[in-house]
C-alpha cells in the first residue's frame, strides 16, 4: 500500500461519518428536510425584504423630494447589496469545498454567516420606523451588512444537500428543499397581513410597528431553523480546528458519507477558472444552462423589486392583500415541489424545465389582464407549480454538469449567473418604467402596467438556450435516450 493511500486510510479512520449512510436509490426525506433548515434561513428573510423594501424605499425616496428617476433609483438600490454578493457568492462556495473543518465543510459558513444575517436584519427593523437622510444612509448600510453575511453562508446552505445525498436522487431532494425555501416564503409573505391584524395599520405609527415587528418576527424564526439545523445535521469531520482552508478540494463520499480525502487543486481565484473552463469547453450545454438561469432569474427578479409597487400603486391594494396574494405562488410550490423532482426522474429535467418556463410565460400573459385580489391570487398558485418546475431542476443540472470535487464552485457559478440576473433586472425594468412614464398620459403609479410583459419576454428568451443544452441529465435518463453525456 502507498504512502498516500496510507494517508487517506488514516484520515479516513479519524474522520469518521457522524450520521447513517444513505441507501443507494432512496432518499432520506427526514435528514433531507432537516437539511433544508439551511436554505429556510435565507428564503424567509428574502421573502419579507424584496416585499417590504420597495415600499420603505419608495417612501424614504418620496419624503426627500426625489421624483425624478425614482424607479431606477428604487431598482439601483434593490441591486446595490447583490453586486457585492455576485463576487462572493462563488468565492466563498469555493472556500466551502477546501474547508478544513471538525464540524464539517459547509457548517462553519453557515453557523456564522446566519449568526451575522440575524443581527443585521434585525437592525434593519430598528431603521425602519425612523425618516430623514441619516437613517436612510444607515439603512443602505445595514443592508449591505444583511447581504455579505448571506453572501458568506448562500452557497455553502445549498452545496450541502448534494455534499450529502445520491447523484440519482438529487432532483427529488431539491425538490424537498425547494419545498423548505417555499413554506419559509409563504410565512415571510404572511407576515404583513398578520401583523396588520396585531397592529393597527390605519394609523401611521400602526404601520411603523407592524413592519418593524415583521423584521424581528423573521430573526428570531431564523435563530430557531439555524439551531435545530445545528442540532440535528452532523457533517463528517474534514479537519481538527473549526475552520482552516486548504489547498485542494475534499470529497466526502455522498452515500457513506465517509471521507474520501484531498482532490485536485482550486486555482487561486477558483470562480475565475470554473467560469473559464465554461466558456472555453467544446461543449457548451454548461455555457447554455447558465444562460437559460440568467434570463430565468432576470424576468422573475422584476418581480422581487417591484410587485409590492405594482400591486399597492398601481392595483390599489393593500400592503397585507398584496403580500397575501404572492405567498400563494410559494404554497402551491410546496404542495407541487416534490411532483417536479419525481417527474423530471420520469421525462427528464431538461423538459421539465421547459415546461415550467413555457407555463410560467402563459400564466404571466393571462395576468396582465386581471386586477382583481382573487384573480390574481389564483394565478399566482399557477405561477408557483411552473416556478418550481424550473427552479427545482435547474440547479441539479449544474451539478450534473460539475467535474468532480468542484460542485461548490459550480452552486457558486449558478448562483453568480442568478445574481448577476438579480442585480442588472431591477435597474431596467426601473428605467423602463420611467421612460413609460415620459407619456404625458401616464399618471404615477400606472408605469407598472410594463411589469408583466416585462418578465415574458425574458422567458422566451430563456427557452430559446435551454433548447441548445445537451447535457446535465441523469444517467438513468440518459440511458434510456440511447445517449451519453458528451465530454
Amino acid at each position: 500500500m502507498s504512502d498516500e493511500n496510507m494517508d487517506l486510510k488514516s484520515l479516513q479512520l479519524k474522520y469518521q461519518p457522524r450520521m447513517s449512510p444513505n441507501t443507494p436509490g432512496k432518499l432520506k426525506y427526514g435528514r433531507t428536510f432537516l437539511i433544508g433548515l439551511a436554505f429556510m434561513t435565507s428564503s424567509i428573510a428574502w421573502s419579507y425584504y424584496n416585499f417590504m423594501l420597495p415600499i420603505l424605499l419608495e417612501e424614504y425616496l418620496t419624503d426627500m423630494g426625489v421624483t425624478t428617476g425614482l424607479d431606477t433609483l428604487i431598482g439601483f438600490i434593490m441591486v446595490l447589496d447583490n453586486i457585492i454578493a455576485i463576487l462572493l457568492l462563488p468565492y466563498f462556495g469555493a472556500l466551502s469545498d477546501r474547508a478544513k473543518s471538525k464540524h464539517g465543510k459547509r457548517t462553519p459558513f453557515i453557523m456564522i454567516g446566519c449568526a451575522s444575517a440575524i443581527v443585521a436584519f434585525s437592525v434593519v427593523g430598528l431603521i425602519s420606523s425612523s425618516s430623514g437622510i441619516g437613517p436612510f444612509i444607515a439603512l443602505i448600510a445595514v443592508v449591505m451588512w444583511f447581504n455579505l453575511s448571506m453572501a458568506f453562508y448562500r452557497s455553502c446552505s445549498v452545496s450541502l444537500m448534494p455534499d450529502l445525498t445520491e447523484p440519482e436522487v438529487r432532483s427529488t431532494g431539491n425538490a424537498v428543499i425547494n419545498i423548505m425555501g417555499a413554506l419559509s416564503m409563504v410565512l415571510g409573505l404572511m407576515i404583513s397581513p398578520i401583523m396588520g391584524m396585531i397592529y393597527d395599520v390605519n394609523t401611521p405609527e400602526g404601520v411603523m410597528a407592524s413592519r418593524a415587528s415583521g423584521f424581528y418576527f423573521v430573526s428570531v424564526v431564523t435563530a430557531v431553523a439555524l439551531l435545530a439545523l445545528l442540532l440535528t445535521i452532523k457533517e463528517t469531520p474534514t479537519g481538527d480546528k473549526f475552520l482552516e482552508i486548504g489547498d485542494h478540494s475534499i470529497a466526502i463520499d455522498p452515500i457513506t458519507l465517509e471521507y474520501m480525502g484531498e482532490k485536485d487543486v482550486e486555482g487561486k481565484e477558483p470562480i475565475l477558472q470554473s467560469l473559464k473552463n465554461v466558456f472555453r469547453s467544446k461543449e457548451k450545454s454548461a455555457l447554455y444552462m447558465l444562460l437559460t438561469i440568467f434570463f430565468f432569474f432576470f424576468g422573475y427578479s422584476a418581480i422581487d423589486a417591484f410587485y409590492s409597487l405594482y400591486s399597492t400603486l398601481y392595483l390599489g391594494w393593500a400592503e397585507g392583500s398584496a403580500s397575501f396574494a404572492l405567498s400563494v405562488a410559494p404554497m402551491t410550490m410546496v404542495l407541487t415541489g416534490v411532483f417536479a423532482g419525481l417527474i423530471a426522474q420520469k421525462i427528464g429535467r431538461k423538459k421539465t424545465i421547459l415546461i415550467g418556463l413555457a407555463g410560467f410565460s402563459i400564466t404571466f400573459l393571462v395576468s396582465m389582464f386581471i386586477s382583481s385580489p382573487t384573480g390574481l391570487t389564483v394565478i399566482f398558485g399557477i405561477i408557483g407549480v411552473f416556478y418550481g418546475f424550473v427552479n427545482i431542476n435547474t440547479i441539479v443540472m449544474i451539478w450534473e454538469m460539475a467535474p468532480e470535487g468542484k460542485v461548490g464552485s459550480y452552486t457558486g457559478a449558478y448562483y453568480f449567473f442568478s445574481q448577476f440576473a438579480a442585480t442588472l433586472s431591477p435597474v431596467f425594468a426601473g428605467a423602463s418604467f420611467d421612460l413609460y412614464k415620459l407619456l404625458p398620459s401616464v399618471a404615477h403609479g400606472e408605469q407598472y402596467v410594463l411589469l408583466f410583459p416585462y418578465i415574458i419576454v425574458c422567458e422566451i428568451i430563456a427557452m430559446f438556450f435551454l433548447f441548445k443544452v445537451k447535457t446535465g441529465e441523469s444517467a438513468s435518463i440518459m440511458a434510456k435516450q440511447g445517449t451519453v453525456n458528451p465530454e
